[in-house]
């Protein structure tokens, strides 16, 4: 069983933390309260980026993944999101929060996520699908806009092929070079240009690893240089 509690626009311009450091420090709080759950990651989903659309710099939402032991409730884990949120977002922020357990998110949602890709959405189709199929959805402020992004990175994530990861088990622990192995270890498939595994070799991780979410699972894309070593192939999606 899996928890997704998703966020989206909770900083502004003079924001010292982003949506991403939100997620983060909303993760470790959570695990912290609810008995049961544990981090699996936070996926970073990009939205549309258009000058319809009212966003902070970069349009991407944040869905948090938990593993659960037990059933959690899920108003529980809103009510518990919700009063962080207010704790610090930001003056100007219009934030948006879906919790929902992976087995109740349906296509229609992760269409939704793909709507809010290309098309501009409004406030009322995310509110109507979330009451359609049953997830909570609600905003914290400002125009509450924010709706938009957190249902849509819940549909985005549950579809499992597209989105980076921010958080996952030691990806901001790796440092310069390491064997493929220590990457693999902890989860992550490297993979070459080619869709193929790398089980050997050294990576040169410029300090930067942030798998993409691929067919439901953390993969690393890589390419090799003129070393004989691999980077990371970091695109943003």
């Amino acid at each position: 069983m899996q928890l997704l509690v998703a966020i989206d626009d909770t900083d502004d311009l003079d924001s010292e933390l982003g949506t991403g450091k939100v997620s983060r420090r909303l993760a470790t709080r959570l695990a912290d309260e609810i008995d049961g759950i544990e981090l699996y990651g936070s996926v970073r989903q990009q939205l549309l980026v258009d000058p319809r659309v009212p966003y902070t710099t970069h349009n991407s939402a944040a869905c948090l993944v938990f593993d659960c032991s037990a059933e959690p409730s899920v108003e529980g884990a809103a009510a518990l999101t919700g009063d962080y949120l207010e704790s610090v977002q930001a003056p100007n922020a219009d934030p948006g929060l879906c919790v929902a357990f992976r087995a109740d998110v349906t296509d229609a949602v992760r269409r939704f996520g793909e709507s809010a890709q290309n098309d501009v959405l409004e406030k009322a189709d995310a509110y109507a699908l979330a009451e359609e199929v049953g997830l909570f959805l609600d905003e914290y402020g400002g125009t509450g806009d924010g709706v938009i992004g957190a249902l849509a990175a819940v549909g985005l994530t549950w579809g499992g092929d597209t989105g980076r990861f921010i958080a996952f088990e030691g990806i901001r622990e790796f440092e310069g070079t390491v064997a493929v192995d220590a990457i693999r270890d902890v989860g992550i498939t490297p993979v070459a240009d080619d869709g193929t595994e790398v089980r050997n070799g050294t990576v040169e991780t410029h300090d930067w690893i942030r798998p993409q979410l691929r067919g439901g699972d953390p993969v690393l894309p890589m390419e090799r240089t003129d070393r004989g070593t691999w980077i990371p192939r970091n695109v943003i999606g």
